[in-house]
């Protein structure tokens, strides 16, 4: 079957063009073969591209790899903890640490595995446990101004210290495609390091072995049709290409396809609809990564009859530092004569369009960032934004048609990870109501929409509408890298739960993890769900299952502590309280469970530590409150 497949290629290939003027590396039976291979024969491009943003973009946690200088702490005022990141010898390490009159009163060090980010902006930073989830450290470099500080998403009393997932989304836009573990949100088998020039020029296995075989395309004449060359894509190909990664956004992915999938010459609506959120009095507001976005809402853009690329202006293979403004002016000469702005203009700007054009901006989501903006315009008299911005609407800004099913999806998706806003729930359950919730991706959307509502009668109630039978053999049936009809079964034990049915959740959370094995938080829930349906030895094999695939899940800990607390094995259940509170000296369900065992063995003053330590963070929680009274009102 190969050689006939090469043979097919090989005749394809003695013509300038191909019948869908597509590049036959875009077969998903095509395989990566690494940028090594392709250093072998363009060790000038290779190297060249190494010190571009996009060849640093992800690398090991080395000095060497390193923009950052740690002489100073982060210190998180709601949470009491400072941070430390500090070098020994080429390995970088972070110490979480609490201090009271002086003295530690707690102490946690991680290692820090990788540094995300080239550092012409930021470097933030990875680590990894010996199975292999991934999470980011809640401490980042901005080099523009030398600034250590937290992460987006961990600052306004959000930091959430150790635990942030990195999932595949994320990793695969600043990184060649990882090794990742299918039934889990962020578990790797491999971590490649930076993104590689297959990314954009697609899997390179035809290409290799066409050379090997001495099949050498004069491509000064002729097109390679085995290997993607951007310059021979249409501009529509060329920028959906730079989309994959430099439309930022909130990317609905079509059905059965994933963050895999898209290969360089493919339409990136093929494997997925980005949807931003717009409105009024917003102009100047953009997000980082949302060059492709702000260059088509450019006047260039549109007047070119939508014929500006990326490559237009920016040669990937060489550092946007190297490029001088003469190489950037030239391509706007293209279109405009140097006549076209005043001479005064010009000398002022010391000739360089792009000065004066393209504005250096914030961006919305990351702080201490500036970023040249894509929106090539005019410059004018500074707007006025004071205005109200009056929520607009979800754009899909790389479709024009997509389905209803997909706009109502990101409404879902827009409030559960960006904004917890009411209206786009609102907005949501417009296009619900055009979703027939008979078809599988129908009925995955209402659950969802449902689950984000806390609705959880209604959810029952559509479980019992389509049946057990059909639920289980036609609906909840595929794994997948995006764990969708996991998270469906999840969400409906959920719901069970919710509405005190734990037996019938029971088969739910099963499914989910049998669909995603190592989605540890299903499979703790799960445990739970056995706890409560008295199958105590089961649930502690999914507590314990939990900790020997990720030492720092809190929550498992906690779990077997109450697992052993009910038991009447004491000594056990404090030794993994203590353990969780190590972790997460804060953690508010291991604080309550232990006061109940201190109360339990009459020791008031322990329950009453602990009950302090939850009202330093919530004064408000209820049933340390309650319990705080209690002890109050036996006192006296």
């Amino acid at each position: 079957m190969r050689l006939l497949q090469f043979f097919i290629i090989v005749i394809m290939l003695f013509s300038c063009y191909n019948e869908n003027n597509r590049f036959l590396n875009i077969d998903p039976d095509v395989s990566y073969v690494g940028m090594n291979q392709c250093a072998a024969c363009h060790a000038q491009k290779y190297e060249s591209f190494l010190e571009t943003g996009m060849g640093k973009s992800f690398s090991s946690a080395l000095k060497v790899n390193s923009s950052s200088h740690f002489n100073q702490s982060l210190y998180d005022s709601n949470l009491f903890f400072h941070y430390h990141p500090h070098w020994v010898g080429d390995s970088l390490f972070v110490d979480e640490y609490q201090l009271s009159d002086n003295d530690t009163i707690h102490d946690l060090t991680y290692k820090v595995d990788y540094i995300i980010g080239s550092g012409h902006h930021t470097n933030s930073h990875l680590f990894t446990n010996d199975n292999g989830y991934l999470y980011q450290a809640p401490f980042t470099y901005y080099t523009q101004d030398s600034i250590l500080d937290f992460p987006p998403g961990f600052e306004n009393n959000k930091n959430s210290r150790f635990s942030r997932k990195m999932g595949l989304e994320c990793v695969a836009c600043h990184n060649a495609y990882p090794d990742f573990v299918m039934g889990s949100e962020n578990k790797y088998n491999s971590m490649p390091l930076g993104i590689d020039c297959e990314r954009c020029h697609g899997p390179g296995e035809l290409h290799v072995n066409n050379i090997k075989a001495g099949n050498i395309i004069d491509t000064a004449h002729n097109v390679d049709y085995t290997i993607v060359n951007p310059s021979k894509l249409s501009i529509q190909l060329q920028n959906d290409l730079c989309a994959r990664c430099h439309l930022q956004g909130n990317a609905v992915l079509q059905e059965n396809k994933s963050f895999f999938d898209f290969r360089p010459g493919m339409y990136l609506k093929e494997i997925m609809d980005v949807y931003l959120p717009r409105y009024s009095n917003s102009d100047n507001e953009f997000i980082m990564a949302s060059h492709v976005d702000r260059m088509q809402l450019s006047e260039c853009y549109i007047q070119s009859n939508q014929e500006l690329s990326c490559v237009t202006c920016h040669n990937p293979h060489v550092s946007v530092k190297e490029v001088s403004n003469k190489f950037f002016n030239s391509r706007c000469f293209q279109c405009h004569s140097d006549h076209s702005c005043k001479e005064s203009k010009i000398n002022n700007m010391h000739n360089d369009c792009v000065k004066c054009h393209m504005s250096i901006s914030t961006t919305l989501d990351i702080p201490h960032v500036k970023i040249t903006d894509h929106k090539i315009k005019i410059p004018k008299e500074k707007i006025d934004s004071s205005g109200e911005a009056i929520f607009l609407g979800l754009e899909c800004v790389n479709n024009t048609t997509p389905s209803i099913e997909s706009i109502t999806q990101a409404y879902l998706q827009q409030y559960e990870r960006f904004e917890s806003y009411d209206y786009y729930l609102d907005s949501a359950s417009v296009y619900l109501n055009e979703i027939d919730i008979n078809s599988k991706k129908g009925f995955y959307i209402h659950v969802y929409y449902l689950f984000l509502t806390e609705n959880y009668n209604k959810i029952l109630e559509k479980v019992n509408f389509i049946g057990l039978d059909l639920l289980f053999n036609n609906y909840l049936t595929e794994k997948d890298y995006s764990n969708q009809d996991a998270w469906t079964s999840y969400r409906i034990g959920e719901a069970y739960m919710k509405e005190n049915q734990s037996n019938d959740a029971l088969q739910f959370y099963q499914k989910s993890i049998e669909l995603a094995p190592y989605n540890l938080e299903f499979r703790n829930k799960y445990g739970v769900c056995l706890f409560e349906n008295d199958k105590i030895d089961f649930a502690i094999d999914e507590f314990q299952f939990i900790i020997s695939e990720d030492s720092g899940f809190v929550s498992a800990y906690t779990n077997l502590g109450y697992a052993y607390s009910f038991l009447g094995e004491y000594d056990k259940a404090f030794s993994y309280y203590n353990y969780a509170l190590q972790l997460n000296p804060y953690h508010e369900k291991t604080l309550l469970n232990k006061i109940s065992l201190h109360l339990l063995e009459e020791d008031v003053e322990n329950a009453l530590f602990c009950i302090n330590k939850i009202l330093t963070l919530n004064p408000l929680q209820e049933e340390a409150n309650y319990l705080l009274n209690q002890i109050n009102d036996y006192k006296n």
